[in-house]
């Protein structure tokens, strides 16, 4: 587990070291940022929250450091990329696209990577392929009835989430919805008496909240299995 770790782990934190220093200052701004108040782009990287986002994502190693290998890859984007993209999320409650298509790619890259180690690989893809549709299919219903109370970028984030978690089968995919919708009505309820955030209408980024969800499905998992 350690030398697995101990591999997984630095490549984590230089996919999101790379993501975070070189490309989101580089991405585009949105025609109504300025208008909105938003955090540029440019201006995210900064040498406390590099140091942070380095920890968290060691952190989603650490956490993930037991699935089988023919996952792993799919944890790894989740825990690097994804998280740059959540970073963003977090400090302009902006998700760029660009960023999204980026992390969508390398979902698919490392499913069809990790396939071939699983004991059934057809049925592996099959199960990240659903939950992905599922989560986006989810999302878009709830984008298209919410009248503005989430943003698009939320669907774009949720066949990502939807990707890592629906290779743990159903009951994963169903607790990680459950844990971070639960993760958002509780942040909402603690941010209810401050100001909406730049360019949204339910006053925060639901973005982390939702990230948070396939890591607590794995807990839940843990809990639960055998010892």
């Amino acid at each position: 587990m350690f030398v697995t770790w101990s591999i997984w782990a630095p490549a984590a934190v230089v996919l999101t070291l790379l993501q975070a220093l070189w490309l989101v200052p580089r991405l585009s701004e949105p025609e109504d940022g300025a208008e909105l108040h938003k955090v540029p782009y440019a201006r995210l990287p900064t040498r406390g929250r590099l140091v942070l986002l380095s920890l968290i994502a060691l952190a989603t190693q650490v956490a993930t450091a037991t699935q089988p290998a023919s996952q792993r890859g799919l944890w790894l984007v989740l825990g690097s990329s994804v998280l740059v993209l959540i970073w963003v999320d977090a400090l302009t409650t902006w998700l760029p696209t660009v960023l999204a298509r980026l992390c969508l790619v390398q979902m698919v890259l490392a499913a069809a990577i990790g396939a071939p180690f699983a004991d059934h690989p057809g049925t592996t893809l099959l199960r990240v392929g659903l939950g992905a549709a599922a989560s986006w299919g989810l999302w878009w219903l709830i984008w298209r009835l919410s009248r503005g109370g989430i943003g698009y970028g939320d669907v774009r984030l949720a066949p990502l989430l939807g990707a890592a978690v629906g290779a743990c089968g159903v009951n994963a995919w169903l607790a990680a919805l459950l844990a971070g919708s639960l993760a958002g009505v509780i942040w909402a309820l603690a941010r209810r008496h401050r100001p909406p955030a730049p360019g949204t209408t339910s006053g925060f980024a639901y973005g982390p909240a939702l990230w948070i969800g396939p890591y607590a499905a794995l807990i839940w998992m843990w809990a639960l299995g055998p010892h």
